[in-house]
């Protein structure tokens, strides 16, 4: 009782530390599938500025809600791709974490009981396009979880990757033994990334969810999918 008071009284502190731009160490971080905020709600605040990502209509509506009060966190309603324009979109049954562009792979539905609950189309936004049109070169750290899609959209970054204008890079892969969960999408696995990546970027941790560098837990065997952290060569 006595730590979750202190955990939440040194949140409020830091809360209003960050809303009074006090103590910030880090210019910019762009989040891709935010989905209800528990990851991004862990790391925001050590920010200056915030671009979240959200495609799922009804999840936006509650992230603009809990974040509205904060001036330095944008956070759009599209879906990211390769391109400017509309998408089908696919809502997942299980809150949406496993929403995404594609559907799902007949060997991965016979493993678990997710389905896809209906197909929408959204706006759809090239991710270089909309961080040029802002002035944003340098990102200080890039975290995707946009459900076998993360390779395609961070490709459209090339220049920034080659320039290392990204500090730090995050995202969900896919085993290379499993390949992607979704059909007809292009490669997410571990080796693609280090394809992309491996000439300016090293990978520094592994494991689920919100990466610490150094760190390299294996996540359960029978999951197609894991968290990568890369960190710019020096």
């Amino acid at each position: 009782m006595i730590l979750k008071l202190q955990r939440r009284i040194n949140l409020k502190i830091k809360d209003t530390l960050y809303r009074l731009g006090i103590n910030i160490k880090k210019d910019t971080l762009v989040y891709l599938g935010m989905n209800k905020g528990m990851g991004f709600d862990q790391i925001f605040r050590d920010y200056k500025v915030c671009y979240g990502f959200e495609a799922d209509p009804e999840l936006f509506q509650v992230l603009d809600k809990k974040y509205k009060k904060y001036k330095n966190v944008t956070i759009i309603n599209a879906v990211v791709t390769e391109k400017d324009g509309f998408v089908d979109f696919n809502i997942s049954s299980n809150n949406g974490l496993s929403s995404s562009v594609g559907k799902f792979k007949e060997e991965w539905v016979k493993s678990t009981d997710i389905k896809i609950t209906k197909t929408v189309s959204l706006p759809s936004i090239n991710l270089y396009n909309f961080l040029s049109k802002r002035n944003i070169d340098t990102i200080d750290d890039y975290i995707s979880d946009i459900q076998g899609y993360d390779l395609k959209v961070l490709s459209t970054l090339k220049t920034l990757i080659e320039q290392k204008k990204i500090k730090r890079i995050s995202s969900e892969v896919a085993k290379d033994e499993k390949e992607n969960i979704y059909e007809g999408l292009p490669l997410n696995n571990l080796s693609a990334f280090n394809d992309l990546l491996s000439d300016n970027y090293k990978l520094v941790a592994k494991g689920e969810g919100i990466l610490k560098e150094g760190e390299f837990n294996e996540v359960p065997e029978g999951w197609w999918e894991m968290d990568c952290m890369w960190k710019v060569k020096n």
